[in-house]
């Protein structure tokens, strides 16, 4: 494997997106304004505690915001950050990029 691959690699599995949840929460949260908290367990069949620590990882890097959204009654939203949006574009080309590299090798 070239040094640039492996340095991708690195790359891909120290990014907080290299958990295949939070992945998932960023993927859903993509073509979204945002989605609220109960909408988001629910849509990827997380418990509320498990959703809570993916959150608070991606919060911490500054990947996603939680706002407050009066639409009726006040609710929490979680929204994709330019940041968040950035780096899951750099995973998932780093991904496709070790895809497409399997496949040219076999």
């Amino acid at each position: 494997m070239s040094k640039e691959r492996n340095d991708k690699v690195d790359e891909y599995l120290n990014s907080p997106l290299a958990n295949p949840v939070r992945l998932t929460i960023a993927l859903y949260l993509l073509p979204r304004e945002g989605a609220c908290f109960k909408t988001i367990a629910e849509a990827l069949g997380l418990t509320p505690g498990n959703l809570r620590h993916h959150l608070n990882v991606l919060r911490k890097e500054g990947m996603i915001e939680e706002k407050y959204i009066l639409r009726g009654r006040p609710r929490k939203y979680i929204v994709l950050t330019r940041k968040g949006a950035c780096e899951l574009e750099k995973v998932m080309n780093i991904l496709k990029n070790m895809f497409e590299n399997r496949r040219n090798t076999r």
